[in-house]
């Protein structure tokens, strides 16, 4: 529905437009899982691959007991338009297997993931040059290492590039710095940019700026925490968290580092000792805030309980998190939004850091961190010997971090927060130029920037 909202915008053909919204290819297939009970059980598993336009396609691998065929193509479309928004050199995909990860052992989870990913090669559907799964819902870097361990025993000697067939995996197995946090902190960058806009404020009713605002998260997992954290550190309140178990209320603010650590040992927010159990009206995510933000499932916000939000700004962290109705309900409430298609892609742009990583074979900053960081202390020599004025750095901390060359976290940090403002600000102008949403700004160039790659390559 949003993908026909934006086409319509476009001057580009109709059957273009048709082209562009079908899926390339889609696969099922059933893995035998023996459990640990001896029984056997045949469980689905699904891969989509929405555009390969441009190879590899991208995108995660989920672990639901919801998912399906129209849900994973529906994601991969998803994917091709957030990679384009980001402008990243890859097609879109999704994929998963169909139970709850909750209630399987780690040596059956284990067992899946290596045939899925047996099966995945067979079809030809993974690989550092064909199809890269990433981390998604139920999945981590756990999960991606085994994959990665396993297409390289199946196709390593042949696939010098083997390691980087999945993204999102260890550190000891290929993956990067800072990969695990990069989605929720590019939530941060998201917000922290478009909150600055004095106009978009103004017609959410609040001040400009993120510092001082109170969000809600629902989900609170990889995603929810790092946004919490980092929006926290800038000066944001975390006031309320939904979870599985429950709902949690603080109206002076929750630190999000204690709740973390919390919920890994309790496996829930239930009982956390420095907030209250919140009952009232089902869940927590219809009290009052600034901003409301969706970190787990999609259509969490939909025609039945859109009347009953009452913040200002939904950010939408998870995928597909608001439904059009639902959407139309609120924006006539005077509710704004920050898109998925905008606002998720942290994930993606530093998988395809840790991607280009794992073609280079060398981490960021190898080559160059000493370099700079001697470059910094002959500068500060030249400035001594000029000025008269000496720094002495073994005793100043905070100069002799000045001078450190960048770190490989440092670098993609930067690197996700120059592709983050750059996707908010081409969305901002398209949106200021057609008088539109952000969504439909982040849709509509998608569709251009596809559009204009496929028009000058050719369909033959």
């Amino acid at each position: 529905q949003y993908f026909d909202k934006a086409a319509a915008l476009t001057n580009i053909p109709v059957d273009m437009l048709n082209y562009y919204k079908k899926t390339d290819c889609v696969i099922k297939f059933h893995l035998p899982l023996v459990r640990d009970d001896g029984t056997v059980e045949c469980i689905p598993a699904f891969r989509a691959q929405h555009k390969t336009h441009k190879l590899p396609t991208k995108g995660g691998t989920r672990l639901s007991e919801h998912i399906h065929t129209e849900e994973v193509e529906a994601l991969s479309l998803l994917m091709t338009f957030k990679n384009a928004v980001l402008e990243l050199p890859y097609g879109g995909a999704k994929g998963g297997l169909k139970i709850n990860p909750k209630k399987y052992s780690k040596r059956e989870i284990e067992s899946l993931m290596r045939r899925f990913t047996i099966e995945l090669a067979k079809r030809n559907f993974i690989g550092a040059a064909i199809d890269v799964p990433g981390p998604d819902l139920g999945t981590g870097e756990r999960e991606m290492s085994w994959m990665k361990d396993e297409y390289t025993k199946f196709a390593g000697h042949l696939d010098i590039n083997a390691q980087g067939c999945v993204t999102g995996k260890a550190i000891s197995q290929g993956g990067i710095s800072g990969r695990t946090e990069s989605t929720g902190l590019g939530v941060f960058y998201g917000c922290r940019e478009i909150l600055e806009d004095y106009e978009f404020c103004t017609q959410a009713g609040i001040p400009a700026g993120l510092r001082g605002k109170n969000i809600i998260i629902q989900g609170y997992g990889a995603v929810g925490y790092y946004a919490a954290k980092y929006m926290c550190a800038y000066g944001a309140k975390l006031v309320g968290v939904a979870e599985w178990d429950g709902s949690i209320y603080e109206e002076n603010g929750i630190d999000p580092d204690e709740l973390q650590a919390f919920k890994e040992q309790r496996k829930g927010v239930k009982g956390f000792p420095k907030a209250s159990e919140y009952h009232e009206d089902e869940s927590v995510i219809y009290k009052e805030c600034d901003i409301f933000i969706p970190a787990a499932f999609e259509q969490t916000v939909n025609r039945a309980n859109a009347p009953k939000f009452n913040c200002k700004v939904i950010a939408e962290a998870a995928n597909g998190p608001t439904t059009l109705a639902a959407e139309e309900i609120l924006i006539k409430k005077g509710v704004k939004f920050l898109p998925d298609i905008l606002l998720n892609a942290g994930g993606v742009t530093v998988s395809y850091l840790q991607w280009l990583q794992n073609l280079d074979h060398i981490r960021p900053g190898r080559m160059t961190r000493r370099w700079e960081e001697t470059s910094k202390y002959k500068l500060l020599e030249a400035i001594q010997i000029s000025t008269g004025l000496r720094v002495d750095v073994t005793k100043n901390q905070q100069a002799a971090k000045l001078l450190e060359g960048p770190s490989a976290k440092d670098l993609v940090f930067t690197g996700l927060e120059e592709s983050m403002a750059v996707a908010v600000q081409n969305t901002k102008e398209t949106a200021s130029k057609l008088n539109i949403s952000l969504r439909m700004a982040g849709y509509y160039n998608a569709l251009m920037t596809i559009h204009q790659h496929v028009d000058t390559a050719g369909l033959r």
